[in-house]
Formats: C-alpha cells, sequence, structure tokens
C-alpha cells in the first residue's frame, strides 16, 4: 500500500467491523492511527474525516473516551468544510454516544438530537437513523426519563428493521430491558435482554453477547436470583476471556462478590 495512503483509510474503514467483533482493540488502533498519519501527510480531507472517526472508534471501545472526543470534533469540523452531511451525523451520533459513556448526558441528548436533524433534512435513504433514535433512548433511559426512552425505542424499532440493521436491533432491546428493570417489571426486563442476546448471537456479535449477560446477571441478583445471576455472569466471563477483552475482569469480580 506505498504511495496509496486511500487504500490505507479504506481498509481500515472496512476492517472496522472485524475488530470491534473479535475485540481486536489495539490492532483497530493501530491500523486507523497508520491510515490517519498517511492521509494527514497527503492533505486528503475526506480520508482525515473518515479516519479520525475510525480512531475514536477504536478509542471509544478502549474507554479513552476524552481522546476518542478530541478526534470527534475534529472530524465534525472537517465534515462540515467538506459539506460531508451524512459523515457529519454519524460523528454527532458518535458525539452521543461517547458523552453518554462519560456520564455527560444533557451533551449526549444533544448530540443525537443534531444528529437526527441532519437526518430529517438530508439523510433520506442513508441508513442508521434507527441506530440514532436508540441511542438517545438510551440517553433518556440513564436520565430517568423513561417514557421518552420507549418512544425513541418505539420509533426506533421499524427503522432499524427496514435498515436491516441487526447489530442496532439487539442494542435496542437491552435498551429495552433496562427500561423494564428501571420501572421494575422484571420479567419484561429479562425478555428483552433474551431477545437482545439473542439478536447478537444471531450476528455474531459475541461482546454485546457478554455485555448483555452482564446486565441480565445484574438483573437477577437485584431480583434476588442470586444463582442465576451467577450463571449469567459465568457465561458472560467465558465470552470476555474467549475475545481477551478487558471487561472479563469487571464481571469476574461480580463473580466473587458472590462467594
Amino acid at each position: 500500500m506505498v504511495g496509496r495512503p486511500d487504500l490505507a483509510w479504506r481498509l481500515s474503514a472496512t476492517l472496522g467491523g472485524f475488530f470491534y467483533l473479535r475485540s481486536y482493540l489495539h490492532d483497530w488502533l493501530d491500523t486507523a492511527q497508520c491510515a490517519l498519519n498517511a492521509v494527514r501527510l497527503t492533505g486528503d480531507r475526506e480520508g482525515q474525516a473518515r479516519s479520525l472517526g475510525d480512531v475514536a472508534c477504536a478509542l471509544t471501545q478502549m474507554r479513552r473516551y476524552e481522546e476518542a472526543v478530541e478526534h470527534l470534533r475534529e472530524a465534525m469540523a472537517l465534515s462540515r468544510t467538506l459539506g460531508d452531511m451524512h459523515s457529519l451525523a454519524q460523528i454527532m451520533a458518535n458525539l452521543g454516544y461517547v458523552y453518554r459513556h462519560i456520564g455527560t448526558l444533557g451533551r449526549s441528548v444533544e448530540y443525537c438530537r443534531r444528529s437526527l436533524a441532519v437526518y430529517r433534512v438530508h439523510g433520506e435513504g442513508w441508513g442508521r437513523e434507527g441506530n440514532v433514535w436508540a441511542n438517545l433512548g438510551d440517553s433518556y433511559e440513564r436520565l430517568g426519563r423513561s417514557n421518552e426512552a420507549r418512544a425513541c425505542l418505539k420509533r426506533a424499532l421499524p427503522l432499524l428493521r427496514s435498515e436491516g440493521d441487526r447489530w442496532g436491533e439487539g442494542y435496542l432491546f437491552e435498551v429495552l430491558g433496562t427500561v423494564h428493570r428501571r420501572l421494575r417489571q422484571h420479567e419484561d426486563a429479562v425478555a428483552s435482554y433474551r431477545q437482545a442476546i439473542k439478536t447478537y448471537a444471531d450476528t455474531g456479535n459475541r461482546w454485546g453477547q457478554a455485555n448483555t449477560l452482564s446486565i441480565l446477571g445484574t438483573a437477577y441478583l437485584e431480583n434476588g436470583e442470586a444463582d442465576r445471576a451467577q450463571q449469567t455472569w459465568q457465561q458472560a466471563v467465558d465470552i470476555l476471556v474467549d475475545l481477551g477483552h478487558p471487561d472479563a475482569d469487571d464481571v469476574r469480580s461480580r463473580l466473587r462478590s458472590l462467594q
């Protein structure tokens, strides 16, 4: 790929889903950073915007959120300059996601809504709008605004299905389970979490399976079902260890707390 930085950033963008599914986080970051370095040297602004977003995605999965925000803000400025509304909508949605994990929920809502505004004006046929609605529902859930969360998820589901976004559908059921859990609707919460786990399994998203199993275990424990919590957390640990994912340590500590 010497002398072809355009291939470098396209290869990095193509491999992102593979790196995520396999939990090859350091390989993901290294590949995206190499692509970014290459396009910076040539002044390829489209490649820079895309590579900045890819680096930010890898950093987000590594929980290096502040660095991810810096990269996304630079990518947002470049996308505006280029007039690339599709990339701008995605970057705003990603900022909403990162801010949610930082705990800055007001900003998360703001950027999800800004992303949806771009979709509304420019985004017919782009896809991914359903995922943004699901993310907005997650932010509202964390703010304790359950009715607004459910309304967003209800709006997201037909969009995700029309877009063929099974990953997003799994995520939606995960968030819906947490909405039910907050409302103390235990059976509905378990059913939604299990639907999320099945959907993730159907799409090969093993990290998604493990993450939802971890949350389901907590729901069982809150309902006084310690044996089920232990079994569910063990399933999550088995997947995370196989993936070499750092979240395994956190779930292991929960298992130890039951002993």
